[in-house]
């Protein structure tokens, strides 16, 4: 699968942190599906950051992962704090450690990567009993296509494309983060 190219700049980010976010993608699954204990979290595709200044209160480190300057400049200014960690660089070549990390979480982004090598580091970087959080588009919901709500239908992806893309890990919990959403959490 080829990555989807978009423009990522700080007109992307505006549109990535408008105020109807709030409302259509609900975050309070975050405290059910991590818990209390503080964790190493890796925010993959964190764009602007809008659920990277979530995670930051469930995280002993929180790594905002995306491979463009200007998302991760938009984060950076938006999120301030000593437990945040800031990477421009490609998912497909990830920087930390084998088995360094508790969780992946990626909202609306796997589809913007090379699935197959992002797919493999993040396997490589979670321990063993890690967890991945997904967050993304249902298909056949919202708005796609010509400048609409989310990307378009050829690129959004089902439960079970997902697991053939984590294979080795199952359907842990599901959550509804909002009405063009659906989210589950992923482990081995």
């Amino acid at each position: 699968m080829g990555v989807h190219s978009h423009i990522w700049d700080e007109a992307a980010a505006k549109r990535l942190l408008h105020e109807g976010r709030e409302q259509s993608e609900d975050a309070s699954f975050l405290d059910r599906t991590i818990g209390p204990k503080k964790q190493v979290i890796v925010d993959l595709g964190c764009g602007p950051g809008f659920y990277a200044s979530k995670l930051k209160k469930f995280a002993s480190v929180l790594y905002c992962i995306d491979s463009s300057k200007a998302m991760i400049s938009v984060a950076r200014k938006r999120i301030r704090s000593k437990t945040v960690r800031f990477l421009e660089e490609d998912t497909s070549r990830i920087s930390l450690p084998n088995a360094s990390v508790d969780i992946v979480f990626m909202a609306n982004s796997f589809h913007d990567m090379d699935r197959e090598k992002a797919a493999g580091e993040i396997k490589r970087i979670l321990k063993p009993e890690g967890k991945i959080i997904v967050v993304d588009w249902k298909k056949g919901e919202g708005l796609d296509g010509n400048g609409h709500r989310g990307p378009p239908e050829s690129l959004r992806m089902s439960e079970s494309e997902y697991l053939e893309w984590f294979s080795g890990f199952k359907i842990k919990d599901r959550f509804k983060p909002g009405a063009d959403h659906f989210g589950m959490v992923l482990a081995r």
